[in-house]
């Protein structure tokens, strides 16, 4: 195995290395008014390692990541990011964090070259046509260097942002919802990149409520309307939820969803395939029984999954 495959496997950024820390913040508080958006987060980071913060619109990681990113203060909470204080140092670290927001936030009317510059420029490089040329090889972005970058399509859109984000060699990046609206070639190829970053020693933090991709992180957080309700590698979150998954299978299965709604101690369900899912407690194996026997189908107990945490604990909010 190459490389690249190596970083771009299913393990993203796990370090195996001694690593040093880049992140550490404790008890961080935002309030946006009378809103809390954030709400005593605390956040560990090595150097290498990709943390997701995983949750729905709202749930505050995008206030996490502008915390981290130097743009916002906090109100309350201390911590360090880069060796920078968060609460007195944000001018050093907008300086030396690489911050992807989810929105385009390059010039449409510059071309791919010309916006890669500009970045190049702005952070005080001291060779920046040099460095946007490389950026451009580095990126793939050769046959579009000339064209306005409003005229990208989505796939190749991120990718020129990716490199914006990465001109000047952080050691933390900071990505907001990075494949939203990208079709599957085109995600897979922002988490080859991803994980090659990891590799060398990168820091990385991912937004995401595509739950597939926060299983590509090494540790996450499960953030709910500003909180933090899990945290841990993606499968000890799983483990954290004392609940079982079923999948109900047969012709009715995906018409059971009302029936199996009233049981005692069903948490949810959903349609996986031609059957349905249901995330309960062990106490409600044997009304699923005698509900899908009335229905002619099957029961199976499967393993449990990232979504079904996730939607535990939001039928538990």
């Amino acid at each position: 195995m190459s490389t690249d495959e190596m970083a771009a496997s299913a393990d993203y950024g796990a370090p195996r290395f001694a690593s040093e820390m880049v992140v550490a913040v404790e008890e961080i508080t935002q309030r946006y008014g009378p809103r809390i958006a954030l709400e005593k987060l605390s956040l560990t980071l090595r150097e290498g390692e990709v943390f997701g913060l995983v949750g729905a619109n709202g749930g505050g990681k995008t206030t996490t990541l502008r915390v981290l990113a130097g743009i916002l203060k906090p109100d309350l909470g201390r911590g360090r990011v880069l060796g920078f204080d968060v609460m007195r140092d944000a001018k050093e670290i907008r300086e030396r964090v690489g911050y992807m927001s989810q929105r385009f936030s390059l010039y449409g009317d510059l071309s791919v070259f010309e916006n890669l510059r500009f970045r190049a420029e702005l952070y005080g490089l001291k060779r920046p046509r040099a460095e946007a040329e490389n950026a451009i090889d580095c990126f793939e972005l050769r046959e579009y260097a000339r064209s306005p970058s409003a005229q990208l399509s989505g796939g190749w859109a991120r990718r020129l942002q990716l490199a914006a984000a990465l001109i000047h060699s952080p050691k933390l990046l900071l990505l907001d919802e990075p494949t939203a609206g990208l079709d599957v070639t085109s995600r897979q190829q922002v988490w080859r990149h991803i994980g090659r970053l990891a590799a060398s020693r990168v820091g990385v933090v991912v937004s995401t409520h595509d739950l597939a991709e926060a299983e590509r992180c090494s540790r996450a957080s499960l953030l709910m309307q500003g909180r933090v309700v899990a945290e841990g590698t993606p499968d000890q979150i799983v483990r954290s939820v004392p609940l079982v998954a079923f999948l109900l299978s047969g012709t009715t299965a995906r018409q059971m969803t009302e029936s199996v709604g009233g049981i005692p101690g069903v948490i949810t369900s959903y349609a996986q395939g031609p059957g349905l899912r249901v995330v309960a407690t062990g106490g409600a194996e044997d009304d699923l029984l005698r509900v899908a026997a009335l229905h002619d189908a099957r029961v199976d107990r499967v393993a449990m999954r990232l979504e079904d945490a996730v939607l535990a604990f939001a039928g538990r909010s």
